[in-house]
């Protein structure tokens, strides 16, 4: 294959724009592919289209916060648009043997739906009692309460309204009417990125670091003290980003990730720097992405040991072995705030 990828991604403004841009690596270059602005009922400001998939029926399927937009590459359109009341913070969608696993992040769950949209079933990370109380518009002051109910057999005491906000979720006394769907919502692991193997199911969890087995509810994996988001597999090893900067490789014995990591590239000592998601790889070369981050709009979760001045909205390529960057593509929006997710090769 070519340098040639669909990058999918969108701005931290108010339209909720989802873009998908086409970027080639050889000759350093970037325009845009498709954009969608989502109707009413589907729009969420600052998120646009977040990670994806190309298919096994061809098509390209992209998350969208609260829904799963479908697009014929060969034309260059939205061919449909999945959505249910449940979808929240959408994250990443993945295919596996005519199956969508969808990284339900708001929900803290993978759900499972058929190439025709119609669900299958769920991986939930949550019990349904306190994700029903979630959706209702209430949330836990301790995930602890939920997970551990103990063995006195009462009914889970009350959550008290959140009193002061945190300026990013939409906590329970501000969300008024709104559909649960468009709202930013309190998670706990939040569930990031999905990767369906023949053996397991693994999600990336960024807030403890786990890479999880959806098949067992096991974790396999445990990156202390970082946030892991993109995941890959790719010559018998399963890559994966933290927003650190820096790309981790675990090698695949029998079929499945289990143990250590080691890491591979460090993306910031290039002297470019941002919020790292985005990642493809054959196991030579590999293609990350970056996501500027502003003071004014920091994270909730610690990013990395420097500031925020300087970073960059970009994809760039490296040589593996040496850890060489050979090519870069920046998409850095000084008006709008681009950011980036998935990282696609482009297939003819």
């Amino acid at each position: 294959m070519g340098l040639k990828f669909l990058v999918t991604g969108g701005y931290f403004d108010s339209s909720g724009e989802g873009v998908v841009w086409h970027v080639d690596l050889e000759r350093e270059q970037a325009e845009s592919f498709i954009r969608w602005l989502p109707p009413e009922h589907l729009n969420v400001p600052r998120k646009g289209f977040a990670g994806g998939c190309r298919a096994s029926d061809g098509h390209l399927y992209v998350a969208a916060h609260c829904a799963v937009v479908r697009i014929d590459p060969s034309r260059a359109e939205v061919s449909g648009v999945l959505h249910q009341p449940s979808f929240n913070d959408i994250h990443h969608v993945a295919e596996s043997s005519g199956r969508l696993y969808i990284a339900n992040t708001g929900l803290d769950a993978v759900d499972l739906l058929d190439l025709e949209g119609r669900f299958i079933g769920s991986h939930a990370l949550l019990p349904a009692w306190a994700n029903h109380r979630r959706m209702s518009g209430q949330d836990p002051a301790r995930w602890d309460e939920v997970l551990n109910p103990g063995w006195s057999g009462e009914i889970p005491a009350p959550w008290p309204p959140r009193q002061t906000g945190d300026g990013y979720h939409d906590l329970g006394p501000r969300r008024g009417d709104m559909p649960f769907a468009r709202l930013k919502v309190p998670d706990h692991l939040h569930p990031n990125h999905v990767s369906p193997t023949s053996k397991q199911t693994l999600v990336t969890c960024l807030d403890d670091g786990t890479v999880r087995d959806l098949r067992t509810f096991e974790t396999v994996l445990t990156l202390t003290g970082m946030n892991p988001h993109d995941g890959f597999l790719a010559a018998d090893t399963f890559w994966l980003t933290t927003i650190d900067g820096r790309v981790h490789a675990a090698p695949m014995r029998d079929g499945r990730v289990a143990g250590e990591t080691k890491v591979r590239c460090r993306v910031f000592e290039t002297g470019h720097a941002g919020w790292c998601r985005g990642l493809w790889t054959d196991g030579h070369l590999l293609v990350v992405g970056l996501t500027e981050l502003r003071r004014n709009r920091m994270p909730r979760y610690r990013w990395a040991d420097r500031e925020p001045e300087g970073t960059e909205t970009s994809v760039l390529l490296f040589e593996l072995s040496e850890g060489r960057l050979l090519a870069r593509v920046e998409l850095t929006d000084r008006e709008r705030h681009s950011k980036i997710y998935s990282i696609l090769p482009w297939e003819t």
